[in-house]
């Protein structure tokens, strides 16, 4: 099931995902007057399951990779069928963009624990129209990472940021012949932050079209 209007953001950690996201959701607030509106939303979210894992991915809590999965597919279900959640708004007419998505899960939690796990805690959610992905080499995206964080997360790791890289191109080839349906979007994340803004508005900027 693709969801119309639904749009995602993914790539590893330090790629510019959130801040398009927040130049995204200014602009479309500038330059939109015809009352349409836009939903920007997260993962994991602010939910109490969300809470729970932040926890766990700043290393107050340390929960395994399996218990990670759950956790997120539990907050995931919430995100995307409980009150105000996702499917809720787009059939709203409401254009929602999430800063990551069950790719992730698929990406990290698939790579740190059991890839069968995660795939099938995964598998009945339904799919955005469009899935934005940061690509950028690992390193580069770590120095970011390290010059903007003093504390990292469990999974801010060099290593571990280069294998989610490669899982992430396994990801995105399984879903471009599985579900050609769903457009999946490559973004240069080397490239400057306008003009990366400029690519992602010219795709997003006349949604959402209401289908009859």
């Amino acid at each position: 099931m693709i969801v119309r209007n639904f749009f995602v953001f993914e790539g590893i950690d330090g790629t510019g995902t959130t801040t398009q996201l927040k130049l995204i959701k200014e602009r479309f607030l500038r330059e939109e007057n015809e009352g349409r509106e836009l939903i920007v939303t997260c993962e994991p979210t602010t939910g109490p399951i969300g809470a729970l894992i932040r926890r766990g991915l700043s290393g107050e809590y340390r929960f395994t990779a399996d218990t990670m999965a759950r956790l997120f597919a539990a907050d995931r279900g919430e995100h995307i069928y409980g009150s105000d959640g996702i499917l809720e708004q787009t059939k709203a007419g409401k254009t929602v963009i999430s800063d990551r998505y069950l790719f992730s899960t698929l990406a990290y939690q698939g790579s740190a624990g059991d890839p069968q796990l995660a795939e099938q805690l995964n598998a009945e959610f339904p799919l955005p129209e469009y899935l934005f992905y940061f690509d950028l080499d690992a390193d580069a995206a770590m120095n970011r990472v390290e010059k903007r964080n003093a504390r990292l997360e469990i999974y801010e790791k060099r290593e571990f940021q280069r294998i989610l890289r490669n899982r992430y191109a396994s990801i995105l080839e399984h879903y471009r012949i599985e579900h050609p349906e769903m457009k999946i979007v490559v973004i240069d994340a080397s490239l400057g932050i306008q003009e990366i803004s400029e690519k992602i508005w010219s795709i997003i900027r006349n949604k959402p079209i209401i289908e009859t």
